[in-house]
């Protein structure tokens, strides 16, 4: 096995590419490190970054690039400096080649492929961020018959992943994609697909993860906030807000998340007589907004 090399042809500038050219890309860099889907923000921002950069927007140009271009070798590089890199990949370089082969193909790695790249990373300069893209590059070109069963996994995981970001299309599910718990969830589905999954089947096991998580994290504040400026503001804004409690901005209603909950789910005794006509629904919202951690 020998090291992707860059060619002149290969690190070629683009004409301008639009961030959408490389929305496959970076679902490739993110489901090869991180073993999940990109968040929809973190699609958006690497995405752009890329295309300033003027790069073409295959995985292979974008690996092959990386030794040559301080920027993308950066922007690639931050993934190791991540908070969930280092909760992922606490031991040594042996264990995150293994990792990294379950990631992108869903085995162990072999004994000569496991040697090269744990030697890559240890003695030639390789970075984690680095080998994890080059294993996913290599991946998609090998024509082995291992090979072509290897790629046929890594394409059902593109697709489910491209799926799944995708599908995160309102604030509460793109706010429920966050955090550890969420992020392995996401990652024990992703893990399940394999090179005989049918993607198309798979769409109802991504809207049923999305949905779980939507459950789990509980209303988002941008819900929260539209019920208060519905049903409470009228009363709790300005200078003579009663109390001087003020609900009429976003750090109002979070140094008061214990009085709201309280006054509106616990005592219902807000509003005041229910003048602004609170349903019950949205009392529960705000039950399961502070319950949550009140976000």
């Amino acid at each position: 096995m020998s090291m992707p090399r860059q060619t002149a042809a290969s690190v070629t500038q683009s004409a301008n590419l639009p961030a959408s050219s490389y929305t496959q890309s970076v679902q490739a860099i993110y489901i090869a490190y991180f073993g999940r889907p990109a968040d929809p923000n973190g699609l958006a921002n690497f995405s752009a970054q890329l295309s300033a950069l003027g790069l073409p927007a295959d995985i292979q140009s974008i690996n092959n690039a990386y030794n040559t271009n301080a920027d993308l070798r950066r922007l690639v590089d931050s993934f190791g400096n991540s908070a969930e890199s280092a909760a992922l990949y606490s031991g040594d370089n042996d264990a995150f080649v293994t990792a990294i082969y379950n990631n992108v193909l869903n085995r162990a790695p072999d004994a000569d492929g496991k040697g090269f790249w744990v030697n890559a990373v240890t003695n030639g300069g390789l970075t984690r961020p680095n080998a994890s893209l080059s294993i996913m590059a290599g991946a998609l070109l090998n024509s082995t018959p291992q090979g072509l069963q290897d790629g046929k996994l890594v394409n059902n995981r593109l697709a489910v992943g491209a799926n799944f970001t995708s599908s995160l299309n309102t604030p509460d599910k793109v706010a429920a994609y966050s955090g550890n718990a969420a992020a392995a969830s996401v990652r024990a589905m992703l893990a399940s697909v394999d090179a005989n999954t049918d993607v198309n089947g798979f769409s109802a096991t991504v809207d049923a993860t999305i949905a779980n998580l939507v459950a789990a994290a509980g209303p988002s504040f941008d819900t929260v906030r539209n019920i208060v400026n519905a049903r409470c503001i009228s009363c709790h804004s300005g200078g003579s807000a009663p109390l001087g409690i003020r609900l009429d901005s976003d750090a109002g209603i979070h140094n008061n998340a214990g009085n709201i909950y309280q006054q509106v789910v616990v005592t219902r005794f807000m509003p005041l007589g229910n003048a602004t006509n609170m349903t019950d629904d949205e009392r529960n919202i705000i039950k399961l907004w502070y319950e949550a951690g009140a976000k």
